[in-house]
């Protein structure tokens, strides 16, 4: 029973690498629901639903900035399960308004209040056992789902007869993506470079933090020890296509950097 209720949450799609000055592009825009975060959620519920930890009655609640929450609120709608999101009062209204649409119910919080916090009041109502948690926030949550991107890309670069990447640049959110990504890369590239990408001071890229100064210490997902080098973006981008593709605020920050670095060979992944 829990294997058909498993495959009725779908495999995350192939989505298209494209090529722009030298850099690779991997257009997660294109993903179900818009992002990449699809790939963490579908893993995550797919494993629950497996394992019966996830079973009908209960809510599927998340802290969410936006992206993660849009895709889990999609699964919830498609499997007629509640969803509870807890999201920062600033988050983009375009995505508020997505999670709604779908049907969640969105719980906002002040721009001020510590993360800390909120996961704390998540984890209370999962620890009830009214919901279930999908804990994005771990910080091994997205391995299994983003090493398989990478091993997706690596593929396509090799179909499309291109050298591999010899510089990861990956904006920084919850700080699964570089890292799922980026162990993948270095086991499969020897001596590639991985840069986290984070907003300099004052400027706000939506789907990037400052997380040099926003970091939960040793609960935080993201090892700040991971990256080779940390690179900031000085504004926020305009709006950016590649081959017809619009890129989201903090791929196309990315792709900038990137390009006025002059570094070839470079990936991006696209988160949305």
């Amino acid at each position: 029973m829990m294997t058909r209720a498993a495959d009725s949450v779908p495999l995350p799609v192939v989505t298209p690498l494209l090529r722009a000055d030298g850099a690779w592009v991997k257009a997660e825009g294109r993903q179900r629901t818009g992002s990449v975060k699809y790939r963490l959620v579908a893993s995550r519920v797919r494993a629950a639903l497996e394992s019966g930890a996830l079973h009908g009655g209960r809510t599927l609640i998340e802290a969410t900035s936006g992206s993660t929450g849009v895709s889990l609120a999609w699964v919830g709608k498609g499997l007629l399960f509640p969803v509870e999101l807890h999201v920062y009062a600033s988050a983009a209204p375009g995505k508020l308004e997505r999670m709604r649409e779908l049907g969640a119910r969105v719980v906002l919080h002040p721009s001020d209040t510590p993360m800390s916090e909120i996961l704390r009041e998540v984890g209370r109502r999962a620890a009830s056992g009214a919901a279930w948690w999908l804990g994005q926030y771990e910080r091994d949550a997205g391995r299994e789902p983003y090493e398989a991107l990478a091993r997706e890309t690596l593929d396509q670069i090799r179909a499309a007869g291109g050298p591999p990447p010899r510089v990861f640049a990956c904006p920084v959110g919850t700080g699964g993506l570089i890292q799922g990504v980026g162990r993948a890369l270095r086991q499969a590239c020897p001596g590639i470079r991985i840069i986290a990408v984070e907003p300099a001071e004052g400027v706000a890229v939506e789907g990037m933090r400052p997380f040099t100064r926003v970091h939960l210490g040793a609960e935080d997902p993201f090892d700040l020890s991971f990256p080779d080098e940390v690179a900031r973006v000085e504004e926020a981008p305009g709006p950016t296509h590649v081959h017809e593709v619009e890129l989201g605020e903090s791929a196309a920050a990315t792709l900038a950097l990137v390009r006025s670095r002059g570094w070839t060979d470079a990936l991006v992944i696209a988160a949305d």
